[in-house]
């Protein structure tokens, strides 16, 4: 394997971890949620990173021509510590969750970024850009039930619905 081949395979891999660990920390708070409509954001942002990471398969095929193999110990964010540490536990509150999550969303955003000219195929940048602006558009609305949570209600929730928690 060449040298550009390993590169992109280590930041494809890394960038599968994160989605995956994304899908991890949705669902397991999809999972503890009672708010119905909270529960149903979460389901969807869950949904969204486990087709996030089948893209990516995807891509890795595409241009590694094999299998994927193992994945990295860590993504691209803050979710591998805290799976791996249990600081999960530790989160007591859902503007914790939000927080952690609000990090981790525009984190995994500017990353599509900056790594969509790995290669030089259109096609590739195009999915990194549509990785990049779904991962910032899951950062908004995290901001907005955030903000809608702390009582910053000129936001009044991204989509119109009640906040995470109500």
């Amino acid at each position: 394997m060449t040298e550009e081949k390993k590169k992109v395979a280590e930041i494809l891999k890394a960038a599968i971890k994160g989605e995956d660990e994304g899908y991890r920390y949705y669902d397991y708070l999809a999972q503890r949620t009672v708010n119905i409509d909270a529960r149903r954001k979460l389901e969807n942002l869950r949904d969204d990173e486990i087709r996030h990471k089948e893209i990516l398969t995807g891509i890795f095929k595409k241009h590694i021509g094999k299998d994927i193999g193992r994945l990295p110990e860590k993504g691209l964010g803050a979710l591998t510590d805290v799976f791996r540490d249990g600081r999960i536990n530790n989160l007591k509150n859902e503007m914790e969750f939000i927080n952690l999550a609000i990090e981790v969303e525009l984190a995994t955003s500017k990353f599509y970024e900056k790594e969509k000219h790995l290669l030089n195929d259109p096609e590739f940048q195009a999915v990194f850009d549509q990785l990049a602006d779904e991962e910032y558009n899951h950062y908004q609305l995290l901001q907005a039930e955030k903000d809608a949570m702390g009582g910053n209600y000129h936001w009044f929730s991204y989509d119109g619905t009640s906040p995470l928690e109500d």
